[in-house]
């Protein structure tokens, strides 16, 4: 089995060569092809959209070379809004100056990939408007593994709480706050990308099947 830990795995993806003199800037402009679950691989009450683009613009230094990177990260969301499970699934690019990432997505780890990945995508749909999955307090609690475009690939699980606004039978919006989820992560690289895929449903409704099952049918 192969762990696809973004770090361990992916320093060894493509390197691009550092030019002229320690100092010089590099400029990196990087686009990644979408991926996305095809509609006959939806899981029961689960429903999709197309992948959505999202850029992000990064100014860090690599042994003393000042890098300037302009990415984007395409992000298709599938959800159940009836029990509250959600499934992203990520695209995104990776190059490397001097055996580091230029992306900060491909860099992150376990929950740091988890706020990073969330603070660029909508998360209405995990539990209605305002939701929010807290990163503060997450823990491992698990690991499954799935084949997720023909690698085999280890999914943490983790725990954490959820927070969201909601409407009742009645249309009265209230809120809740703190509900035990899961998180599944996964991530694997397939030719110049990075392929992110983050599951969430409530402990108390189990949709670990339905989620690893859409995990193993992402096309890139």
């Amino acid at each position: 089995m192969k762990r696809r830990g973004l770090l361990a795995a992916l320093a060894v993806s493509t390197t691009v060569a550092v030019a002229g003199c320690t100092g010089e800037n590099q400029s990196f402009d990087l686009d990644a092809d979408p991926a996305r679950i095809p509609e006959s691989a939806y899981a029961d009450g689960f429903s999709g959209q197309e992948p959505e683009e999202t850029s992000f613009d990064r100014e860090f230094n690599a042994t003393g070379v000042d890098v300037q990177v302009s990415a984007t990260t395409w992000v298709a969301r599938y959800t159940n809004e009836e029990v509250g499970s959600a499934l992203f699934v990520a695209s995104t690019p990776n190059e490397s100056v001097a055996g580091e990432s230029v992306n900060p997505l491909v860099r992150a780890e376990g929950v740091d990939l988890i706020r990073e990945l969330l603070n660029q995508v909508d998360q209405q749909g995990i539990g209605g408007n305002g939701t929010e999955i807290q990163t503060d307090d997450i823990e491992e609690v698990g690991e499954e593994t799935q084949t997720v475009l023909g690698e085999e690939t280890s999914v943490s699980v983790l725990e954490t709480t959820v927070s969201a606004d909601v409407n009742d039978a009645s249309e009265q919006s209230g809120s809740v706050e703190d509900v035990p989820v899961l998180v599944y992560l996964a991530t694997v690289q397939d030719d110049d990308d990075v392929i992110v895929t983050i599951g969430v449903h409530p402990e108390a409704v189990d949709q670990s099947e339905q989620l690893l099952s859409m995990m193993g049918s992402v096309e890139h």
